[in-house]
């Protein structure tokens, strides 16, 4: 489960997190200490904010993991399982299940698309004979097949970033962005860049893999209305290797438009929601959540 990692980490962070604690605290004490020998007041008013952050930052210590932890659960609870074991299997059935078998599907169909439409008639055995094409029309069929092969590629490219990218986030946000922007919330200068880190791990540990649970009930469940599954299992028994002549494929419906061309055309559309819609639609969703967690953060609500 992608929330026991951090029960691991809260020991080791909570040790850095101290001594950084103790060393702004020594630098403050010093700094008073100069201020009240050179009398300034900005001196003065400087280690009075810096101390109301170091306060801050000693209670986001304590309560950041305590909350990330809680809205893992949450996140676990709501989704059913871990979001990122469901994200994934989620994109390997995109993969797998449909645009691999619409990828056989339409190589099948481009193969015999191809012998029919290289057939001809000839009348007359001299010069004078003519030949005419058997099947003219299935040229412009073979056109469309491959400018739907050619669709797959992207498709397919995008999948795999996104995969990459989740189990990307999974390795790095919580084990690593995570500890550094507690630590770097702690000192002055890098105070908004520990806040955004501490955003950034946040809506990206919880909030991203779970845009993929909800892409998965509204992708999943229109592809079972649309049958596409069950369609592709009778496509290939009806391919199989028992089949494979010309005729006999014929015979069992090769050039049926509906299955053959059109069901792949529509398991391309949901590809194509994947591919390209549905990963903005979580980024902009994720980047929102950064943007209010930051101000948060880093106490700039104003």
């Amino acid at each position: 489960m992608y929330c026991a990692q951090l029960p691991e980490m809260i020991g080791t962070v909570q040790t850095m997190a101290a001594v950084s604690l103790s060393i702004m605290a020594l630098f403050l004490a010093l700094f008073w200490m100069i201020a009240q020998f050179l009398r300034k007041a900005e001196y003065e008013s400087f280690v009075s904010i810096e101390s109301h952050q170091l306060l801050v930052s000693a209670i986001l210590l304590i309560s950041i993991f305590g909350a990330s932890e809680f809205s893992c659960r949450m996140a676990e609870l709501f989704a059913g399982g871990d979001p990122f074991d469901i994200s994934t299997s989620y994109l390997n059935f995109l993969s797998d299940t449909v645009m691999i078998k619409a990828v056989i599907a339409l190589e099948s169909t481009k193969m015999f698309v191809q012998f029919w439409g290289s057939m001809s008639f000839r009348w007359g055995v001299t010069v004078w004979g003519i030949s005419v094409p058997g099947f003219p029309s299935f040229v412009l069929l073979e056109r469309v097949v491959d400018f739907l092969l050619i669709l797959v590629t992207p498709f397919s490219a995008s999948l795999m970033v996104q995969r990459i990218m989740i189990e990307t986030i999974r390795g790095i946000a919580i084990p690593f962005v995570l500890p550094a922007g507690v630590v770097m919330r702690i000192f002055p200068p890098t105070r908004d860049a520990g806040a955004f880190l501490i955003a950034s791990a946040i809506s990206f540990q919880i909030v991203y893999p779970y845009t993929y649970v909800m892409h998965k009930d509204i992708v999943e469940r229109q592809i079972a209305q649309a049958g596409l599954e069950r369609t592709f299992s009778q496509q290939l028994h009806d391919l199989g290797h028992d089949k494979l002549s010309v005729f006999s494929v014929i015979e069992q419906g090769l050039f049926d438009v509906q299955t053959l061309l059109f069901t792949p055309l529509i398991a391309m559309s949901f590809l194509l929601l994947q591919a390209l819609f549905l990963p903005a639609l979580s980024m902009i969703i994720t980047v929102t959540f950064i943007k209010g967690l930051s101000k948060f953060f880093s106490q700039k609500l104003g």
